[in-house]
């Protein structure tokens, strides 16, 4: 009888998770390639008495601190992005945000970026763009949020402030406040006509505070970036 032996493309080898209450059997291979982290685990040494964690249901591999919901928004973006169909991908700013917190924590690098590009795609708005970018390190998003959160007409929020931190919150608006608007301003000025005194009515330029909701509407347009630099130093901008 001959040998048999395993194909090299199609025979698929696969680890067992466990999360929460749950089992997971999935393939071994995305998260050997893609992942640091596991293939630094998958490398070490096994003892031939020792148990493989991950090889069976009795000894999978425990995934502490997560939840299922994050893990699985993880497993759909890492096994179905080339071959699955649109429907099986996360979809939504909340489920591609797990997937942005697993594969940063996992150092999935690829997918690190897919997240980050399809939370654009979904329309992450300003204040999320400052709190993910501080909290998974993506420094080329803080800047520009904080600057369009500096230019809206409307004042940051409590409820915005809380999520953002106090500290941010604080900051930006002190730039927000200190924000200085030339205007044009009508003065009354007295002349003699005909040995007459009569005021007449010039332009001039006087400097105006705008803050809070009377902001002048043209401020929308400003750049805030040598501000926000100045004001958030400690910062990675």
């Amino acid at each position: 009888m001959n040998e048999t032996s395993r194909h090299s493309d199609f025979y698929i080898s696969t680890v067992t998770f466990l999360v929460e209450d749950s089992l997971y059997r999935v393939p071994r291979e995305p998260f050997q390639n893609e992942s640091e982290v596991f293939c630094d685990m998958f490398s070490l040494p096994q003892g031939s008495s020792v148990v493989v964690e991950g090889t069976s249901d009795e000894s999978p591999i425990r995934i502490d601190r997560t939840s299922k919901e994050d893990f699985e928004q993880l497993l759909k973006a890492l096994l179905h992005r080339k071959h699955g169909s649109q429907p099986d991908l996360p979809h939504g700013i909340e489920q591609w945000t797990s997937v942005l917190k697993l594969s940063t924590t996992w150092n999935f690098g690829r997918l690190r970026q897919a997240a980050i590009d399809a939370l654009i795609e979904c329309g992450i708005g300003a204040v999320d763009r400052v709190i993910l970018s501080q909290r998974y390190h993506i420094p080329n998003w803080l800047l520009p949020a904080l600057n369009e959160l500096a230019k809206r007409p409307e004042p940051i929020t409590l409820e915005e402030a809380k999520r953002m931190g106090i500290d941010t919150a604080l900051k930006l608006a002190s730039v927000r406040e200190r924000v200085t608007v030339t205007m044009p301003a009508q003065v009354a000025s007295p002349v003699v006509v005909g040995g007459v005194y009569q005021h007449t009515t010039t332009t001039t330029t006087s400097p105006r505070v705008s803050v809070g909701s009377c902001r002048d509407p043209r401020i929308q347009y400003c750049d805030f970036s040598d501000q926000i630099r100045s004001t958030f130093s400690a910062y990675e901008l």
